[in-house]
């Protein structure tokens, strides 16, 4: 059976730069940070002061049914406000649609709980010596908390407010593989156009660990950057500096299409997702050495599914997570892929602008690569001063460069080991 082709024509964004592509773009293309110190004064009290923070955003702007907001945490939020946009940039009206024909795939991940809303139950199964109990918990605690509450923190909770905001009864799935997730729920939606099971989805990523449960979480893990001093000019992929990720907020979803269904009505593409490639490997630990093969993998098979050759893939926009290990490893898979190619190769990594969206990074950072194809030209690496010497791989430095680039290749690498790759092209 013939493979059907599969393009993106709507792209939707929420992130630390603004609303919507526009402002994401312009930044990464100037490469500037759009991280801070925390504006909410209760972090302070954690090592690491600075995020990628989306301020001034309103969630009422983009559900309709505000009865919902009660059962809405803030990746579902953010993620129905990009799923709006991604519609909006495509010139679609779902009721026009066949809505058993239209889909939602989601990336995001353990969605944390608000203390505040949990420490009422908590408090309530103290005993009289203020030591808590679990079988009071079971009894008076949990009859504290609102009684939808984990409705709020379930993982598949944004692709269902998604289809339940646009009206679809397509495929749906979510998929929460770390910093992997956005990359793969884009690389499945692909494979659903692509086997005939849709025309349309919606693909992306959503993600926010700027809360008290997810700072500490990786906090206690020592993957964060401490240096603060400068918010703008901390987070440092691939620098000699490297010291660890600067945590961000946000989501990506865009809109993918059966090309022939695109074409049909007009729509504006942006480029083609022609090749996809996963995988997982056994280094639990990405400040470990111990194995490459899973990530070479991923990149591999993203490209013998897209029909293409190293050679044919003008830019590479890395994962660049900032820690050092891993940012080495990345540098190391590259070479070993593309060891043929590397004079004609550039590479760059947008992290620096948002922080680390970890779940959601993915669905955020295609977009980068989608404009950069588009207007021919690639963004540099932020904050790139000295490149660490085992990193040695042709980056763009300080200022955009021009590109005649036909096809890039976008890596996502998961905190544990799993990987994804994608090949989009003109």
């Amino acid at each position: 059976m013939r493979r059907k082709r599969v393009v993106v024509t709507g792209v939707g964004l929420v992130s630390s730069c603004g609303m919507g592509w526009v402002p994401y773009w312009k930044a990464v293309l100037e490469g500037r940070s759009h991280i801070s110190y925390f504006t909410d004064l209760s972090f302070h009290q954690f090592p690491a002061k600075l995020a990628g923070q989306v301020a001034e955003f309103n969630p009422s702007d983009f559900v309709k049914h505000r009865k919902l907001l009660k059962v809405m945490s803030r990746e579902i939020q953010l993620a129905v406000a990009a799923s709006q946009l991604a519609i909006d940039d495509a010139g679609i009206v779902p009721q026009n649609y066949d809505s058993f024909r239209f889909g939602v795939s989601v990336g995001t991940g353990i969605i944390n709980n608000d203390l505040d809303e949990v420490g009422v139950g908590i408090r309530n199964a103290l005993d009289s010596q203020g030591e808590f109990q679990m079988t009071k918990f079971g009894q008076d605690g949990i009859r504290s908390l609102y009684p939808l509450w984990l409705l709020k923190y379930l993982p598949n909770m944004p692709a269902c407010h998604i289809s339940i905001a646009h009206g679809l009864r397509g495929w749906s799935n979510t998929f929460t593989t770390s910093a992997a997730a956005g990359t793969q729920a884009i690389g499945e939606a692909f494979r659903v156009i692509q086997r005939g099971d849709a025309d349309l989805m919606l693909a992306g990523s959503t993600d926010s660990k700027l809360n008290p449960m997810g700072l500490a979480r990786f906090d206690l893990l020592g993957l964060l950057s401490y240096r603060n001093h400068i918010p703008e000019k901390a987070y440092c992929p691939f620098d000699e500096r490297h010291d660890g990720f600067i945590l961000g907020e946000g989501a990506g979803l865009i809109v993918l299409e059966e090309r022939d269904h695109a074409l049909r009505r007009g729509a504006r593409i942006y480029g083609e997702i022609s090749g996809y490639g996963a995988s997982s490997d056994f280094n639990y630990d990405p400040r470990s050495a111990e194995d490459f093969t899973g990530k070479c993998l991923a990149m591999i098979r993203a490209l013998e599914d897209s029909g293409l050759v190293p050679s044919d893939i003008g830019f590479i926009l890395a994962n660049g997570s900032g820690i050092p290990q891993e940012d080495v490893q990345e540098a190391f898979v590259i070479r070993t892929v593309f060891q043929d190619t590397m004079d004609q190769l550039r590479v760059t990594a947008v992290k620096p602008i948002t922080g680390h969206l970890v779940y959601g990074a993915g669905g955020v950072e295609i977009v980068a690569g989608l404009m950069a194809l588009n207007e021919g030209v690639i963004p540099p690496v932020a904050n790139l001063e000295t490149p660490d010497a085992a990193c040695d791989l042709p980056f763009v430095r300080n200022e955009p460069e021009s590109s005649k680039a036909k096809a890039f290749l976008l890596n996502s690498f998961g905190f544990g080991g799993q990987n994804a790759s994608l090949v989009v092209k003109k």
